[in-house]
Formats: C-alpha cells, structure tokens, sequence
C-alpha cells in the first residue's frame, strides 16, 4: 500500500495486490470520515456531505482514470437508486462545468433463497440512450457482495454490443466497498479483458475496504477480512475503540434506506443504538459514541413535525 498523492482534501494509497483490480485506490479524507463515523445521519445532512464527497471522487477518477479522454466519451452509468446519491454528475459540472452524460439502470437486489448471505440482482428499468462511441463509464455504488455491480456491468456491456462498441475504461467509486466485493471486480476485470485487452478499470474507495458479515450486507471496520491504510486504522481505534470498531453493525447499514427513506433509517439506527448500550461487553467509548449519534438523531427527527 503506497501513498501516492497528498491533495488539499484527501491522501490517495495505490493497492497493489494479485486479488485486487490492477489500478485500485482507498483515498482518506474528512469528506468521508464525515459519513463513514456518523452511520446515523441520513436525510439532507447525509445529501450535503455526500455532495462534497463527490469532488474527491471527481478529482481522482479525472487525474487517475480519465487523463487523456475527450470529455464527449465519458458517461455515467447511474444505478437507482442508491447511485444517485453519489452525485457524479454534479462534481463534474462543478469541477469542469460540463454536463455530463448519464444512462441509468434500475436494479432490485434479491437474497437467493436457502442462503445465508448470497444475493442475485435483476434490472427492472434500463436507458442506454447516451451511451457514447466507445465509452469510460462511472459508476457510483456502495458495495456488499458485488451482484448489483455484476449486473449493471452485464447490462452494459449487452448496450454496448448492440451498437457495436467497446468499453475504454471502466471507473468504480465506492464509498464503501466490501473487500470480497473487490475481489469479484477483479474477477468481472480479468473475464471482461478476455474480449477487450485494451479495457482499464479502476476501483476509487474511501478509506478502507471493509469485511463482508455473513448476512451478505453488512460491512464491518475492524474484521479479519478488512484492507486499509494505517491511518484509517488509527482514526477507526480513536474514534470508535476496539469493540464498536468491531461490533457496528455496518459502516453505511442500508445505505438505499438510508438515501431515500430517512425517517426509517433513523429508526433502524435508534433501535441499533439500544442494542449496542445494553451489550455488556461495550466499554465507555462505544456508549458515548452511541449515546452522541442516539441524541444527534433524535435532533435530526424533529424536521419530521414541521409544517409547510
């Protein structure tokens, strides 16, 4: 793990490892800390910091993966829902003031029946319609065990075949990414090579690639499973301790709950926090980290009593 670039907003790593996609890289900054350490806020708090994390996103998919392009052959490949909340599009307009092309595919995660943690994805809404010649495609998703992802990319590249054009490069952001996730991306990246020896993917993380539970959804901090810089090792100990550092219940819970449903979220989150403050193994630091985003929101809710 090498750093690579120390920006104004963030510090970038390069991973280098054979179960990895080639170009993989975990970025650190407060943008992301801001949301990763606060798995309680949702609604426009969550909006707001996710805006600014775009700009971190934007700023290394441009310099890492898209040197060299035409803006014209770069577009988003929008996953609804939960890619909406990346706002891909609008770093990039903010950055370079450009509109950026998007194509959008709507996919529904199913759990298989009989299994404790596998998932298969279908599409139910697809629009290829902006798809450029030849195209590097972005995409924004938070990562568990890979099967939305697997399907967007099966989707697309049938789009692509249908018009007789190749993938250039492949750009994957993830705010939260599973490290068994990662590595089917490597897999999806050496498959898809196999037919188009020319394609480059990247895979762009924040923090940390985290160890997938069981349950195929949630993503713990400090688990057996878990790849990260030490300096998020370090923040993840001060600020959570040993046992939260293990026991959250995941670093982003539902994260489509939590984009488009708030009001659930802070529900699932409050019955969580209870959970963790009865546990007789948290020790102070998790109660107080749990008693703050508890009381934060609670705060929070109360938008839900106004009127217009």
């Amino acid at each position: 793990m090498i750093l690579e670039a120390r920006e104004r907003k963030y510090r970038l790593y390069r991973i280098r490892k054979a179960d990895l996609p080639t170009n993989t890289y975990i970025f650190c900054s407060n943008a992301s800390r801001k949301i990763l350490y606060n798995p309680h806020t949702a609604g426009k708090t969550l909006q707001e910091r996710m805006e600014g994390l775009s700009d971190i996103f934007v700023d290394i998919a441009a310099k890492k993966a898209l040197k060299g392009l035409n803006f014209e052959n770069v577009v988003e490949l929008v996953l609804l829902t939960g890619g909406l909340y990346y706002n891909i599009a609008r770093g990039f307009r903010k950055a370079y003031g450009y509109a950026l092309p998007q194509c959008f595919l709507g996919i529904k995660r199913h759990k298989v029946e009989g299994t404790e943690g596998e998932f298969q994805a279908v599409s139910t809404y697809e629009n290829f319609e902006s798809l450029p010649k030849n195209p590097a495609a972005i995409i924004g998703d938070t990562i568990a065990t890979g099967s939305t992802l697997v399907t967007a990319i099966e989707h697309l590249e049938k789009a692509l075949e249908e018009s007789n054009e190749k993938l250039s490069r492949l750009v994957i952001c993830s705010l939260a990414c599973s490290t068994e996730g990662a590595r089917r991306i490597r897999k999806i990246e050496e498959r898809m090579k196999k037919t188009n020896e020319d394609l480059d993917v990247f895979l762009i993380v924040a923090e940390q690639f985290f160890h997938l539970m069981p349950d195929g959804t949630d993503l713990r901090f400090l688990r057996e499973d878990s790849l990260m810089p030490d300096e998020t090792r370090e923040y993840t100990l001060k600020k959570y301790g040993e046992f939260l550092g293990r026991e959250m219940k995941c670093a982003v819970f539902d994260w489509g709950t939590r984009c488009k449903n708030p009001k659930k979220h802070y529900m699932e989150f409050l019955e969580f926090g209870e959970e963790i403050l009865k546990n007789p193994m948290a020790d102070e630091k998790a109660k107080k980290e749990i008693n703050r985003m508890i009381s934060e929101a609670r705060a929070e809710m109360k938008i839900f009593k106004r009127r217009f």
